[in-house]
């Protein structure tokens, strides 16, 4: 009787430990992983329209079927560092000091140090915190010669307890990696100058082990597994991990090398897709695949080269391969084809799965949409992350209705466009073709090709679209539009 008693007494305590543990673990905050691939076309995956028989994307198909997927998209700049500057910081980089173009290979660092920065976020909330990849957002304080010594700011500046970067591109001319506030496996401050980079500048020579272009992806993705193995089971983490790929030089890793059937871009992709499912086993193995949210997208539309160039990108297009979609531009161009991207959100579990919006989102946005979604924006000053509006409405009812703001764009000669309902508003340039100066006006519902301008015809909306661009530039608040 006391040996059952005993039996009973030892499986009503194993029953309330695993009540217990379930509980705690459904009440901890969960893990996030944003991936941000480089240069990615909106067209440039199965589930937004790329052809199985020329490309294979298994994982980021995946992360679709059971999560969330987004038709419309957005970036705020058709270049790199626009995008990277608003997840950062929720604010448009037009407010910085950087009106046009991106960060050069020797300019200071962009982000003012004082900003509450997503990963300066990510921390009050108790967040575990990492980049591993792309920064593109410049160093130091001031216009540099060289990356010797304790770099300051550098990535750990801004919120990240670990950081190992990639300081521009894939092939700029510091050759060498970032890690946290030093060159990694710098041997001495010896500089010697040589070979050239894909954009014909010279390397600056440091005394560091050289980036192998090939082996960046297996690089970045290795180091981020390397971090993830290190971060402590009791508190969640947020990795920023940003992919160098498919920037150019299109340079597949040797495992990808000829596995698709669309060239070396084709196989590139494919490399960005691998990665993903490297960091997704990790946390499958490790038990925590279902309390970690995962936002894949892109930090601007894939650049095409010209035609009459024999480059990988025009021979993947020329096998079939809509690199943008349907979209009208690429990268660095005002069209949406520089602006909009692939953009999942997947969340197991508490997301339902396969599901589609249509709404209107942005890179920008995905801050406001963390601390919404984690954090009910305790902490959040009406300074913070002024241009950022979640978009947990539309995640957590996909087929509800949410309306974002309207949306400013800038390419990468800093002409702006604003996008609101079905409209698209670009103002006049400076420079450029002449007949495409002029300010434009655009029906998407009818037009989503940006074929016909139709300013002349629509004066009300063309006004609208004008108060909508100036207010947005003159007021940086979330409080200005009415919710």
């Amino acid at each position: 009787m006391k040996i059952n008693r005993l039996i009973k007494g030892l499986i009503l305590i194993v029953c309330i430990g695993l009540v217990y543990s379930k509980a705690n673990s459904q009440s901890k905050k969960p893990n996030v992983i944003v991936f941000i691939a480089d240069d990615f076309g909106f067209g440039s995956t199965n589930v937004y329209g790329a052809s199985k028989e020329l490309i294979k994307t298994p994982n980021i198909n995946k992360l679709a079927d059971q999560g969330v997927r987004f038709t419309n998209a957005y970036t705020t700049g058709s270049v790199c560092t626009p995008t990277r500057y608003a997840f950062m910081t929720g604010e448009y980089s037009w407010r910085s000091k950087l009106k046009k173009g991106v960060v050069n290979m020797n300019d200071p660092a962009l982000i003012d140090v004082n900003k509450k920065t997503l990963p300066k976020y990510m921390k009050s909330l108790g967040y575990q915190t990492a980049m591993v990849g792309k920064w593109h957002l410049g160093f130091k304080e001031k216009q540099f010669e060289n990356l010797l010594g304790t770099i300051y700011p550098a990535p750990t500046d801004y919120g990240f307890d670990y950081s190992f970067a990639l300081p521009n591109n894939l092939d700029d001319g510091h050759k060498v990696y970032i890690e946290n506030n030093k060159i990694y496996g710098l041997r001495s401050d010896k500089i010697c100058a040589y070979g050239k980079s894909f954009y014909g500048k010279q390397y600056t020579g440091y005394d560091a082990p050289q980036r192998v272009t090939e082996n960046v992806t297996d690089d970045l993705t290795n180091k981020a597994l390397e971090w993830l193995g290190t971060v402590k089971k009791d508190e969640p983490f947020f990795l920023y991990y940003a992919a160098a790929a498919v920037h150019h030089p299109i340079v597949p890793s040797p495992k990808m090398r000829g596995k698709s059937n669309a060239g070396a871009y084709g196989d590139f992709i494919q490399d960005i897709d691998r990665s993903l499912g490297d960091l997704i086993q990790f946390l499958e193995e490790k038990g925590i695949r279902e309390n970690t949210i995962i936002v894949f997208a892109s930090d601007n539309g894939g650049d095409i080269p010209n035609k009459k160039d024999i480059m990988p990108e025009n021979f993947a297009v020329n096998k079939g391969l809509k690199i943008n979609g349907d979209y009208k531009g690429d990268k660095h161009t005002i069209w949406d084809g520089g602006f909009r991207i692939p953009f999942i959100v997947n969340h197991p579990n508490v997301l339902k799965g396969n599901e589609i919006s249509n709404v209107t989102v942005s890179t920008v946005d995905i801050y406001g949409f963390l601390a919404d979604y984690i954090g009910n924006n305790k902490g959040l000053e009406k300074k913070d992350a002024p241009d950022s509006y979640s978009f947990k409405k539309a995640v957590l009812k996909p087929t509800k209705f949410y309306e974002r703001p309207p949306l400013v764009h800038r390419d990468a000669s800093g002409r702006k466009a604003i996008r609101f309902g079905d409209w698209k508003y670009i103002e006049s340039a400076n420079g450029g073709p002449m007949d495409i100066r002029e300010q434009m006006l655009f029906n998407l519902s009818t037009d989503a090709g940006e074929a016909t301008n139709v300013i002349d015809t629509q004066e009300k909306i063309t006004n609208k679209a004008k108060g909508y661009l100036e207010k947005v530039i003159n007021t940086p608040s979330k409080g200005i539009w009415k919710k």
